[in-house]
């Protein structure tokens, strides 16, 4: 019986530490083609309160701005400023050390997520 207490114990005491490695928060980079097809690098920073914010150029300029909220496995997005769409998106979302893998579901802004529907972001 003590060895069951014990080990739910430690159970109790890792778990957080296990579901903060699965958290988007935080800062990532990752690349994106412009419109000539030249790679433009961007910033996103994920916050704790349910917003990001996005740095295209990674120049220290936000220009767009979002709320997402987490159920399980997927995030649902939506830009509040800067964008031309506004429109939900759902994205499958796995966290892997150090990379972040956005993957579509649904998305009522086209272009959000590439052709392929797949966003792949660095920790930075």
């Amino acid at each position: 019986m003590k060895i069951l207490l014990r080990s739910f114990l430690a159970l109790m005491v890792m778990l957080p530490f296990g579901l903060m490695a699965q958290s988007p928060v935080g800062a990532w980079k990752m690349s994106v083609p412009d419109e000539n097809g030249k790679m433009t690098p961007l910033t996103v920073t994920i916050s704790a309160d349910g917003t990001y914010a996005v740095d295209f150029g990674a120049d220290g300029k936000v220009e767009t701005k979002g709320k997402y909220t987490l159920d399980g496995g997927k995030m649902t997005i939506q830009d509040t400023e800067g964008s031309d769409c506004t429109e939900q998106g759902v994205y499958t979302l796995k966290v892997d050390g150090d990379t972040l893998t956005m993957t579509r579901v649904s998305d009522g802004c086209t272009n959000r997520g590439g052709p392929e529907g797949v966003m792949s972001m660095q920790r930075g």
